[in-house]
């Protein structure tokens, strides 16, 4: 069986190249569409509004605003980095099976070995785990033919 990897700039491109290949490649084809989270910091985002009106800005309570020192700062002047549910790393695989959309979550580690077993260097492989945290989505195809496949990836 031959293996195909197509980088994509966005996840709908991406699809929309699965969605040739489910519509009109072979069917025996293993299809995996690899994404990632990008990095996200919640510190460039507003907080702290109600119905549209400023409320203050974290760390207030009753118009006061708490000192920086309250959050965890180590030395003054340094604006500590701080985590929130919103920010995900993570990476997904999304196989179709039998027509099926099924969605994993992966690690890098597992990313990484998905990669090189389809046949890339661990650097290239590295380097490719890295780019989807920039937005990049990978589209992993193995089939009986390659050419069919690459013409109906390509077509678009």
């Amino acid at each position: 069986m031959a293996t195909l990897c197509r980088a994509y700039g966005t996840e709908d491109e991406a699809r929309a190249a699965v969605g040739r290949l489910l519509a009109t490649g072979p069917a025996d084809a293993e299809i995996r569409v690899v994404a990632g989270t990008p990095s996200h910091d919640r510190r460039a985002e507003p907080a702290g509004t109600f119905a549209g009106e400023a409320a203050g800005g974290v760390g207030t309570f009753s118009g006061e605003v708490a000192s920086g020192a309250s959050r965890g700062r180590f030395t003054e002047g340094v604006d500590p980095r701080r985590g929130s549910f919103g920010d995900l790393d993570r990476e997904t695989v999304t196989t179709y099976e039998d027509g099926v959309r099924r969605v994993h979550v992966a690690s890098h580690h597992r990313l990484q070995r998905l990669l090189v077993d389809a046949g890339l260097d661990e650097d290239v492989a590295a380097a490719d785990v890295a780019a989807l945290h920039e937005g990049r989505v990978l589209v992993l195809v193995r089939a009986d033919e390659a050419d069919p496949v690459a013409q109906t990836l390509d077509a678009g």
